[in-house]
């Protein structure tokens, strides 16, 4: 019983990261013909990395039912410590 309780916990863990968003870069997104752009997202929060930053334009992107993204802007304006990230999204 114990196994089958561990095969699946692993089951589920496996198919949650299948279904993450992922990064395409500029080029892939000009040439996707087959995907419904959702619109763009934008976070303005304190990161304390640039990892950060994308991995929470990531998961924002998950939460809107994306299949994938295009970061647009990554930026640190002024001295306040906030990162500005924004991201076209696919589906």
């Amino acid at each position: 019983m114990k196994t089958l309780a561990y095969f699946l916990a692993a089951a589920f863990l496996l198919s949650a990261n299948a279904t993450a968003a992922i990064k395409i870069d500029s080029r892939i997104a000009r040439n996707m013909d087959d995907v419904q752009s959702l619109g763009v997202i934008y976070i303005n929060h304190n990161f304390a990395t640039e990892q950060e930053a994308e991995q929470a334009i990531q998961q924002d992107a998950q939460q809107h039912g994306a299949a994938y993204y295009h970061t647009i802007l990554m930026r640190e304006p002024g001295s306040n410590g906030n990162m500005r990230v924004s991201a076209d999204i696919y589906r």
